[in-house]
């Protein structure tokens, strides 16, 4: 039980210093949301996000 609590610690820990040294750039490109009203009860809900990923050399 405390292996698993102390290894999602050192993950984020890890995850946190990865991001701070090789930090990414997100830009939202298109945010579009579709409904369709079926009855008075249900309505159906499509969302739709589009982005594209900066890094910080142009490098993938």
């Amino acid at each position: 039980m405390i292996d698993r609590w102390f290894s999602k610690m050192c993950r984020n820990a890890g995850l946190a210093i990865h991001h701070v040294a090789n930090p990414t750039e997100k830009k939202t490109v298109r945010h579009t949301t579709e409904e369709k009203q079926i009855s008075p009860t249900v309505t159906l809900r499509r969302t739709t996000i589009e982005e594209i990923e900066v890094k910080k050399n142009g490098i993938q």
